[in-house]
């Protein structure tokens, strides 16, 4: 998928879904001049009298995947107000050093779950706090990412996690505390680890699943991890274990953002159920979601 291109995987009257790819950033900053997904898609629904597209969350620059928008100040409100009680799922896989050189290289464990608080310097790079930082630790958020190991490789292997708080860099900075950084990483992967991949950041928002803040609709969609996170841990066969999801990179093809694969048409204010499609460019699918059950839900 190319750097400018978006992919339009849901839109209705209140939210759009798309598929962001690495080397955009999700909304700009004072200064920045390039064009960002929230610029993209200001872009594509100008003319359309839809209300402004706003951000409800946001994926660093380099990692690619789903995300969601807003129709409007009053829809992202409502989203942002509830979105541990609405979200379900946050699904990203990535590509980890596998033995690390420094933390004495041992390989990750098959799963585990990583409850380190995160803090921020003065030029907003996270940490972990040291036991001795009270300071540090007295201003840190708590931060919880699940992972398992999918695949493992010779240098590398292919991590999933997901996300029970959602801070910034939190996969980033939890894999790197573990003595693992994410490949391509050029804050939170030391050199010590070993990385020599030379590819960007091997992270990916893969699943996002949610009940839809207006019509109550229990909604999930995936897109699979680039190619390349299958090259840098030897992976040659294109089935997932365990997901149900799609071959990595199947239907790769670059979209035309100005038409989006299908929009859920509204009758009298009352939404009518999205089409559906099994899978879409570059492998992705939109999977209707059962209803929650204890084994999605966010705990508290």
């Amino acid at each position: 998928m190319a750097r400018d291109t978006l992919e339009i995987l849901f839109e209705d009257r209140w939210i759009i879904i798309v598929s962001k790819p690495a080397g955009m950033l999700s909304v700009g900053y004072p200064g920045f001049r390039g064009k960002t997904a929230q610029d993209v898609l200001e872009d594509m629904r100008r003319g359309q009298g839809k209300a402004r597209v706003e951000a409800v969350h946001r994926l660093d620059r380099e990692t690619s995947g789903v995300m969601m928008f807003a129709f409007g100040s009053e829809a992202r409100e409502r989203i942002m107000n509830d979105w541990q009680e609405i979200v379900s799922e946050r699904t990203y896989r990535c590509v980890c050093v596998h033995r690390s050189t420094y933390r004495g290289g041992t390989p990750l464990d098959d799963s585990g779950t990583i409850d380190a608080p995160l803090a921020y310097n003065k030029a907003h790079v996270a940490y972990v706090p040291r036991p001795d930082d009270p300071k540090a630790l007295n201003e840190a958020e708590r931060a919880v990412t699940r992972y398992r190991v999918i695949k493992r490789g010779e240098r590398y292997d292919l991590v999933e996690c997901e996300l029970e708080t959602g801070r910034k860099n939190q996969i980033r900075v939890h894999m790197k505390h573990l003595g693992h950084p994410i490949a391509g990483d050029p804050v939170y992967g030391a050199r010590e680890s070993g990385d020599s991949s030379g590819e960007r950041l091997a992270l990916h928002a893969r699943i996002l699943a949610f009940t839809h803040p207006y019509t109550g609709e229990c909604m999930r969609f995936e897109v699979p991890e680039p190619p390349f996170f299958a090259k840098l841990t030897g992976r040659k066969a294109a089935a997932e274990s365990g997901s149900g999801a799609a071959p990595m990179g199947a239907g790769a093809r670059r979209v035309n953002t100005s038409e989006p694969h299908f929009r859920a048409q509204t009758t009298d204010g009352e939404a009518r159920k999205p089409s559906r499609r099994k899978t879409g460019a570059h492998g992705s699918k939109y999977i209707p979601s059962p209803a929650k059950d204890s084994s999605h839900t966010r705990r508290p």
